[in-house]
């Protein structure tokens, strides 16, 4: 049986591959061939982590990965694109491996941890060792998912938690230890993207006042003396800005309206395993391409690209981005295409192994 595909694009291809490897499974005979240029491929660049099985079974990114978590390594300096979002289709972010960060309240921190001030500096220290404390790595990256990952809040702390303590190898206290006395329903967490200038007004008027009565003795004092110098530093230096006291004001919100000794959001395999898989992400450097793996497995499996053919069956028609210099842009329409090709296998398979009478 002979199978000819149109367009050498990542459907087209992962269509091909679950051909031939529910062919191979089933002892059927059968080739693919593929009319396009299999050496002019759209880069999709590294480095990235992804729940994605269909990709994952394509055998992308399994070197660094696990089970259906695809790891594909990039360039040192390049940020990690990460989606918690199974498939990868949508909610892409970036998290920084320089030690700089990427979201601003990261880079505050960063900053805060280098000043010239001593005050500022021991600022920064209290975060690492409150992270420390919840047994999460003191790394900006893992501040970058807390900060940046486009979930709710809650689900991102627990996002984070886990990433942290992938990173660091243990586990801490629960978060949750640190909560006291009784929720007040009458009260919402702060809304998401607050502005600074309005936050600090709102502490200023003891507006926020709720949020430290929900902190145990232990850490309240602490909490509050941190706030408080943050803002007398701000006022020394104009140019010293509150991005990370406002994010971590806007989290503790959230955090205040949990009942004692409950637990964070659950997470789904696959915020799971792309929190576990950070690790690799961070560290995974070379000249990765999904796109090129993605063509040398077709390859290994026996498929074949041709000149033309005059059988061939369109999988998918959808244009690339026009601005192929985004890396996430480009990841979204990658990871796009390879769920219309493994539809697109299905629909074959049974056209081609069980037509209709």
């Amino acid at each position: 049986m002979h199978v000819a595909l149109q367009g050498s694009s990542p459907s087209t291809m992962t269509a091909g591959i679950l051909l031939l490897t529910r062919a191979r499974q089933l002892g059927f005979s059968l080739t693919v061939a593929i009319v396009g240029d299999g050496d002019d491929l759209q880069h999709i660049p590294g480095p990235a982590v992804v729940y994605a099985p269909v990709l994952a079974s394509c055998g992308v990114g399994r070197d660094l990965g696990s089970g259906a978590t695809v790891v594909m390594p990039g360039p040192p300096g390049a940020p990690v694109r990460v989606t918690l979002t199974p498939h990868g289709v949508e909610g892409w972010f970036c998290v920084d491996r320089s030690g700089q960060g990427v979201h601003p309240a990261t880079q505050a921190f960063v900053r805060m941890s280098h000043d010239r001030r001593p005050e500022a500096r021991a600022l920064g220290r209290e975060v690492r060792k409150a992270m420390e404390a919840l047994g999460m790595a003191a790394d900006p990256a893992v501040l970058d998912v807390l900060f940046g990952a486009p979930v709710p809040p809650l689900l991102r702390l627990a996002v984070a938690l886990r990433a942290g303590r992938a990173l660091a190898g243990g586990r801490g206290d629960p978060i949750t230890r640190y909560l006291a006395g009784d929720v007040s329903l009458s009260l919402d967490p702060l809304p998401p993207g607050l502005d600074t200038t309005e936050m600090i007004a709102r502490y200023r008027r003891g507006e926020l006042q709720w949020i430290f009565n929900r902190l145990a003795a232990s850490i309240r004092d602490r909490a509050e003396s941190w706030v408080e110098t943050s803002l007398a530093l701000a006022e020394q230096d104009e140019g010293h800005d509150l991005a990370l006291l406002t994010a971590l004001l806007e989290m503790a919100s959230h955090l205040a309206q949990l009942p004692m000794h409950s637990i964070l959001p659950p997470l789904g395999a696959g915020e799971d395993s792309v929190a576990v898989a950070l690790k690799a992400a961070l560290h995974a450097e070379g000249d990765g391409d999904a796109n090129l793996q993605l063509s040398q497995v077709y390859r290994f499996l026996g498929g074949r690209f041709v000149t033309e053919d005059p059988h061939a069956m369109f999988v998918s028609r959808e244009p690339k981005p026009t601005d192929t210099t985004d890396p996430v842009a480009l990841w979204r329409w990658f990871a796009a295409e390879v769920r219309v090709g493994r539809k697109r296998a299905d629909a074959l398979w049974e056209q081609i192994f069980n037509p209709m009478e």
